[in-house]
């Protein structure tokens, strides 16, 4: 592997092809020769059992048998692509009936591209500048939503780039809110709904681990926000699937005008979606102004394996068996950093999880401020000691499991956790 970065380095900017590749407790890459179900290879061919599913994009797990079949159909119907058939049309007729907001739908190939026209769309319906986002709610690195994770001690609704690169002004086209400040959301709607195109948001918080939104706090958006002819916007890229086939807004019972679906939904292949209200959508192009098109939207593969993974979930027992494993994982991971004498609080909320290295573990996280207050240090310690017990664990902001993970292999995983939490705790306590 050390060879493998070598070359890396030389041709590719840090080695990877994503900076989010870089697994922080390594200090580098961690490089992949193979995935198969719940296990991934490394590039020496040692097996790890999986906690992060390709960030959440392989929820059925790696190499899923219907994901596969779908692909290889693709191939053999030649890969055309700057095409529509009747595949493209069935799969926007199955999201329509299944995703409360959804009365037309387009597809995209990256969530940064689906977050980046929704985005759009709203601010061409309502001819307003101005998008109001949430600390710690990640929407893609596009020049409109790049402001987040202000740095602890920040006034909360100080916007700061994510990247360097923005354009001049782009700060002055979107807000600031705190996840879960029912009045402070509300005076900021107040003090400038009249330029707000949108509120975008994350329905639910994985970005910032697993955060639930606080009781009232979707429903003031909603009245707010239709009050004022402001559109509500759910980024879904990650919350789309972990709680059932309606999502995260059919789950928590609030239908925004807008959403953006992602990850999960191509099985492990490249594809997101946006759409809404038909009003709404109807300011795209060729309906409206707003543009969208692009060569490989709606690519046939992604769009069989889509059909593959709406399919596989609709099969009976999916989401009890899966939404099971997930409450295990759970309870073996508190029982375990208990055990072992490590502070870690364990939130999930379906099939993904965040793990609050150094908070206290019987203490629910409401906040980015509760959530940015993570011992990082800690979690990387923790990282290198699972993969030294051959279990994939990425120091990131989220984890989960698949389809095609079982008891066994969860209580595998719980059991190297405990191990691991007390080689961690042992570490602490002889630095002091």
């Amino acid at each position: 592997m050390a060879d493998l970065y070598e070359r890396a380095r030389r041709v590719l900017p840090g080695g990877v092809t994503a900076a989010a590749r870089v697994n922080s407790a390594l200090g580098g890459p961690f490089y992949v020769s193979r995935a198969e179900g719940p296990y991934l290879y490394d590039a020496d061919g040692r097996r790890y059992a999986e906690t992060s599913m390709s960030n959440g994009a392989s929820l059925l797990g790696h190499g899923h048998p219907r994901v596969v079949a779908a692909v290889q159909r693709a191939l053999e119907l030649g890969i055309a692509c700057m095409a529509d058939g009747e595949p493209q049309v069935r799969l926007a007729e199955r999201l329509v009936e299944q995703v409360p907001c959804l009365e037309m739908v387009r597809f995209t190939t990256s969530g940064t591209e689906a977050t980046l026209y929704a985005a759009r769309i709203a601010r061409a319906y309502t001819g307003r500048p101005t998008l109001l986002k949430f600390a710690g709610h990640f929407h893609g690195f596009n020049d409109q939503l790049a402001f987040n994770f202000p740095r602890v001690g920040d006034a909360a609704r100080t916007p700061r780039p994510e990247t360097d690169g923005m354009p001049p002004g782009a700060v002055d086209g979107v807000l600031l809110g705190e996840f879960n400040d029912l009045e402070g959301t509300r005076r900021l709607l107040a003090e400038h709904g009249d330029r707000i195109a949108a509120v975008v948001l994350e329905p639910i918080a994985y970005d910032m681990g697993a955060v639930r939104p606080g009781p009232g706090f979707l429903e003031m958006l909603r009245e707010e926000t239709a009050r004022r002819g402001i559109v509500l916007l759910f980024d879904e890229i990650l919350s789309g699937y972990r709680t059932g086939p309606d999502c995260a807004q059919g789950h928590l019972g609030v239908t925004p005008d807008l959403c953006t679906i992602g990850k999960a939904i191509g099985g492990g292949v490249p594809l997101s979606a946006f759409g809404g209200r038909r009003e709404l959508m109807g300011v795209v192009t060729p309906l409206g102004p707003a543009a969208h098109t692009g060569t490989y939207n709606a690519h046939l593969i992604p769009i069989l394996a889509a059909h593959a993974f709406l399919d596989a979930i609709a099969e009976e027992g999916f989401w009890e068996r899966l939404l099971g494993l997930h409450a295990r994982l759970y309870a073996g991971l508190d029982g375990a950093f208990r055990r072992a004498g490590l502070p870690v609080r364990v939130q999930g909320v379906g099939a993904r999880f965040g793990l609050y290295f150094g908070l206290d573990p019987d203490r629910p996280v409401e906040s980015y401020r509760q959530a940015a207050g993570l011992d990082r240090r800690m979690m990387d310690a923790f990282g290198r000691e699972m993969l030294d017990r051959g279990v994939y664990f990425n120091p990131a902001w989220h984890h989960g499991i698949s389809a095609m993970h079982d008891q066994a292999l969860v209580d595998r995983i719980c059991a190297e956790a405990e191990a691991s939490g007390r080689a961690v705790a042992a570490e602490l306590a002889a630095a002091g």
